[in-house]
């Protein structure tokens, strides 16, 4: 790595694995999470492998088109337009690092447009499908009370899959009822549970047991770690099994469910923001603008005057002025 070092600040060329592999350190020494990492190691792997296809310049000779082709060779598989706006991001965070250290003159992403995204229109489940969804897991099997207390869970606080696996014992707060979790960017957050989820945790621990050197809260059936994906899968099969269409069972929908909930019965922007765990408010808004929708359906299917049949009045009429 040293001989890099010196190859690099010599202004010799580097090729995009040395580049990646400075890159990626850069990203360990910061601290970020194995998630994160993750994501930079898909995000600069598939860019990589499409300037090959296309003659294979070096750092130093990429231009502006070739991340302007990239981004429309994407839009043309059908990759999302969220996913895409998120390899830019990636990307542009990957070159602004190489400018930085001097492996390249200068960040040719600062020269290509940001990628517009599609409004997404976010599909909460309703009340009825989130009690048909509860009703599926079998209780009386570990797995199934251990999955029935994670669905619980996560409608009632909005946790991610990952915050929900990654839950440690010690950071379950009894009596203040609340959890410690451990969100994006490594940041810590307290997070309320109302007393319906925190009968189903406690049952869910006795369940458990304590188990030598394991302090994961959630656990499959042999003490060890879930994995995302498993539950991923399971909840999809439980939302077959419920019946429910129009609506994809996921843990980011239980999560979209619970703010949606949340705003409806009151509860406000701010305190949501800090729930979840959102920097901003702009996800929040989301929430706001469809927990309105939501209202207005309500008034349109509950009015009380469209409930009355007939409206008295001149001639059974209502006169607009």
């Amino acid at each position: 790595m040293r001989r890099l070092w010196t190859d690099v600040q010599g202004s010799q060329a580097v090729n995009y694995e040395q580049a990646r592999d400075l890159f990626s350190l850069r990203c360990r020494s910061r601290n970020l999470s194995p998630l994160t990492l993750g994501w930079y190691k898909v995000v600069l792997g598939g860019f990589m492998r499409y300037l090959e296809s296309t003659g294979g310049p070096t750092p130093r000779e990429t231009t502006p088109n070739h991340f302007r082709a990239y981004l429309d060779q994407l839009r043309e598989r059908g990759i999302s337009s969220q996913t895409i706006d998120r390899t830019y991001g990636g990307l542009r965070c990957f070159f602004r690092y190489m400018a930085q250290e001097r492996l390249i003159p200068q960040n040719p992403v600062t020269l290509v447009e940001k990628p517009k995204k599609s409004q997404v229109l976010i599909r909460p489940l309703d009340m009825d499908q989130v009690r048909l969804l509860l009703a599926q897991p079998k209780t009386k099997t570990y797995v199934g009370l251990r999955n029935w207390v994670m669905m619980l869970l996560m409608l009632d606080t909005g946790l991610r899959v990952s915050e929900v696996l990654g839950l440690l014992r010690g950071n379950i707060d009894w009596q203040a009822s609340r959890l410690i979790v451990r969100g994006k960017g490594d940041k810590e957050r307290a997070v309320p549970f109302g007393t319906g989820v925190k009968k189903a945790l406690w049952d869910y621990a006795q369940r458990r047991g304590d188990i030598a050197g394991q302090d994961i809260f959630f656990l499959d059936q042999y003490g060890g770690k879930i994995c995302a994906r498993h539950i991923q899968i399971t909840l999809r099969r439980y939302g077959v099994k419920a019946g429910i269409q129009g609506v994809r069972v996921s843990p980011h929908t239980l999560r979209h469910t619970f703010a949606t909930q949340y705003i409806l019965n009151g509860g406000d922007a701010f305190s949501l923001q800090q729930i979840l765990g959102h920097s901003t408010l702009e996800m929040v808004k989301v929430y706001v603008r469809l927990a309105n929708r939501d209202v207005a359906l309500q008034h349109r299917k509950y009015s009380p005057i469209d409930q009355m049949g007939a409206v008295p009045g001149k001639s059974g009429r209502v006169l607009f002025r």
